[in-house]
């Protein structure tokens, strides 16, 4: 279930019910089974109105909810798994309502944790567009991440990126092109230089022209494409960073993560942070401060770091692209 929507806990358990109500293609007889084992908590009216959960949702949500995984690790039919898309999205809703709401949080962290020790036969998987450290360290729960297992998505491999690229002309994905040559699609891989699907097809949907196998034709080819992808008007494909700054950062942090993609974008090849540090060159920011926000963009996928363990590591956008179009538009923290 995606949560970026819930604004509160008891919205995260509707969500819940909701999502395990909608499973029917594992039978009639899984739901039915749900609600025989909740019965026991409530007699549901059978002339009530809205969807089928509705009885369960003004109850203590957070014994219910432990009802329902606990009905899930006692399921002798069935193994299941609770899969959580934007889980930190939505302990930022909760941190933003103040520290009732990072109670909140901590509470409902705590929890999750607590159902993952009782409840092993239900496996967890959450993943999120945000960093969530950041809240876990302001809502004290970093404890509970430690219990979680850290799965990094890496991007294709150079192999798999050029087979990507190929494979969507070859299937009509692309818009001018029904084919892409080898010397093209390691053009398009080089220009991508972030090896990410959605990144790739955005680069070869704006491939055209014939096809050439010349490796200098490619590149212009694939040159062309790419400054077609960075105009105003494909502002979308790129904003999305940009928003995200301003929706999850706060000040004097998001002042300067600003200041530092600003000062990285002129930068192929990146700066050192020593160097960086004097750019920005801001009376208020140390260079720790500086390395706390830098590990917050790393993680984040907005930069790499070469080495974080050197004295004075070179820090560059991940994404050549992103760093072609933020150098060119230069978005700032008050725009």
């Amino acid at each position: 279930m995606e949560v970026a929507g819930c604004g509160d806990t008891r919205a995260f358990f509707r969500e819940l019910c909701s999502k395990i109500g909608s499973r029917r293609s594992g039978g009639q007889g899984a739901i039915t089974w749900f609600l025989q084992r909740l019965g026991q908590v409530v007699e549901p009216r059978s002339d009530h109105a809205g969807p089928w959960y509705q009885p369960f949702i003004t109850l203590d949500h957070e014994a219910h909810f432990e009802r329902l995984i606990k009905a899930m690790h006692d399921d002798r039919k069935r193994r299941w798994a609770v899969l959580i898309d934007e889980l930190p999205i939505f302990l930022k809703a909760l941190h933003d309502k103040g520290q009732d709401g990072v109670v909140a949080a901590r509470n409902f962290m705590n929890l999750s944790s607590r159902l993952r020790a009782d409840y092993p036969c239900v496996r967890w998987m959450i993943t999120g567009s945000i960093g969530i450290e950041p809240l876990a360290r302001a809502g004290e729960y970093m404890g509970v991440l430690a219990k979680y297992q850290a799965y990094e998505l890496q991007p294709l491999t150079h192999a798999q990126a050029m087979e990507f690229v190929q494979d969507l002309a070859r299937q009509g994905q692309l818009t001018h092109r029904q084919s892409i040559t080898d010397a093209e699609a390691q053009a398009l891989v080089a220009a991508a230089g972030w090896r990410v699907a959605y990144y790739l097809d955005a680069l070869a949907q704006k491939l055209s022209g014939d096809p050439s196998d010349d490796p200098a034709q490619a590149e212009r080819l694939v040159e062309q494409a790419a400054s077609r992808l960075l105009e105003p008007a494909e502002a979308a494909v790129f904003g999305t960073w940009e928003e995200h700054l301003r929706k999850h950062y706060k000040d004097p942090e998001r002042a300067v993560a600003f200041a530092a993609l600003a000062a990285l974008a002129p930068h192929s090849t990146g700066l050192t942070v020593d160097t960086l540090l004097a750019t920005i060159n801001r009376a208020d920011l140390t260079r720790d401060g500086l390395f706390s926000v830098l590990k917050r963009l790393h993680v984040e996928g907005f930069i790499t770091v070469a080495d974080w363990d050197g004295d004075n590591p070179t820090i560059a956008f991940r994404n050549p692209l992103l760093r072609r179009w933020w150098h060119r538009y230069r978005p700032t923290s008050n725009a």
